[in-house]
């Protein structure tokens, strides 16, 4: 998931240890001091668990929905986050550890009285999945999924428009907070978890003439930061930052050392989705959440396609950290589709073809497995949800039962199925692939495979 920042350049935090050997549960509203911060004024209820089993698998294929989880009422399920012990949910109000192999919630951090909407709320997971940030308005909750436990609170405050101020829970990683500034060059800055104090600071040239650089989005990956920035009159250009101490390692600019353009399909939504993170790879989100026509290896500095190809009849459907899914179709929505894994050289790894009531809506909700591409199919009125899960070895298909509900047909942009039913809310993760139930019901719900 690409988050942005819009944390200050300096961080006060106050030093938590984290707990990994936690055994107590503790389930006690917290009611904050009003006058002091962060979190002033907010009822909070954190709940905290033993650490989750850190072994857990993720499915290579399915065969069952094993359950079925119901979050809070009235709260918003928005996405899925990955973690090495299974998985944090994101809600508009909060966030919750699952534990994957039942289905249950095993830890909790929300706010029962907010809509994210009132207050701006948003949540992220750092690339190695061990922490979570939760935000609400200025106030900054960091947590370790595996427990739950509160590591730091704080406060921030807004930041001029010289910064990197996009709204989002931050750049967040593992060993701390990524946060930018812009000018004529551009400053990056990192605040260490642990210290509170900047770990490490970098100017990097920016604007000719003295020209104000504008930051438009940035990513961060295992061992690097991408900072993605325009000079008025120029191109974009992204710069990949070594995250052990803030060297730049590499930066390419549009039009010089990629092209964003060229055939589409479908057409990019008219929302900017610029650059997201798929494992070492940057994808240029010029379709739509982890589909584009540009790929970039982070580690290795070089592009390595800026031409992928999509058309109706050869549709990219998503970026994968060692090649990408396509569709080969008459065009036709009915017709029969070859869904292929290929290389990004072009190679073809595996192919599949569908029959024609599978196809239909072939652009959209699928999961790609590693022995399995999943595919849930569009049904008539009446007719039980299923999905169809291929296996890539042998082509064989056989059907799994939905028990969540997922309809998708009155959405016409394929950009905005994919953000009701793509890589944030239909996603493997250690120990289950999670579906989340779309249109969402007054109670969140998820379903479990495996």
């Amino acid at each position: 998931m690409n988050f942005s920042l819009r944390f200050p350049a300096v961080l006060l935090v106050i030093v938590c240890t984290i707990v990994t050997g936690c055994s107590h549960f503790d389930e006690k509203p917290e009611e904050n001091d009003p006058d002091s911060a962060p979190f002033a004024g907010y009822e909070v209820e954190h709940r905290t668990a033993p650490p989750l089993p850190g072994d857990l698998q993720v499915p290579a294929t399915v065969a069952e929905a094993a359950w079925v989880w119901e979050g809070p009422e009235t709260s918003r399920l928005l996405a899925v986050h990955a973690t090495p012990s299974g998985a944090v949910l994101e809600l508009d109000n909060g966030v919750i550890g699952l534990d994957t192999l039942s289905g249950e919630t095993a830890w909790s951090f929300l706010l029962p009285e907010v809509s994210g909407d009132d207050v701006g709320t948003d949540a992220a997971v750092s690339p190695d999945g061990t922490v979570a940030a939760f935000t609400a308005g200025r106030a900054l909750v960091l947590l370790d999924t595996a427990t739950g436990e509160e590591l730091l609170r704080s406060d921030r405050d807004g930041t001029g428009t010289g910064s990197f101020s996009i709204d989002g829970a931050g750049l967040v990683h593992s060993t701390g907070l990524l946060t930018a500034q812009a000018g004529p060059e551009l400053r990056v800055t990192l605040t260490s978890w642990e210290e509170g104090t900047t770990a490490w600071e970098n100017t990097l040239p920016a604007c000719s003439d003295s020209q104000q650089a504008v930051i438009s989005s940035g990513v961060v990956t295992a061992r690097q930061a991408a900072v993605v920035f325009e000079c008025p009159g120029e191109s974009s250009t992204v710069v990949g930052l070594d995250l052990d101490d803030g060297e730049e390692m590499w930066r390419f600019r549009e039009g010089r050392d990629y092209h964003g353009g060229g055939a589409v399909f479908p057409p990019a939504s008219s929302e900017d989705l610029g650059f997201g993170a798929v494992g070492d790879l940057l994808v240029l989100q010029n379709i739509s959440h982890e589909r584009g026509t540009v790929v970039i290896n982070a580690e290795a500095g070089r592009v390595v396609a800026d031409a992928l190809p999509s058309t109706p009849e050869n549709a990219l459907l998503r970026v994968l950290p060692d090649g990408y899914l396509a569709a080969i179709s008459a065009g036709a929505e009915e017709g029969p589709v070859t869904y292929e894994f290929r290389e990004f050289d072009g190679t073809v790894r595996n192919r599949l073809e569908t029959t024609t009531d599978v196809a239909r809506g072939h652009v959209n909700n699928f999961l790609v497995l590693d022995e399995a591409l999943l595919k849930l199919r569009m049904v008539e009125e009446g007719e039980e949800q299923d999905m169809a899960v291929f296996d890539w070895e042998s082509g064989e298909e056989y059907r799994v039962t939905v028990p969540v509900g997922v309809d998708t047909t009155e959405i016409l942009s394929v950009a905005q199925v994919d953000q009701e039913v793509g890589p944030s809310t239909f996603r493997a993760v250690p120990g289950a692939v999670l579906l989340r139930e779309y249109p969402a019901s007054a109670v969140p719900r998820l379903a479990g495979f495996r």
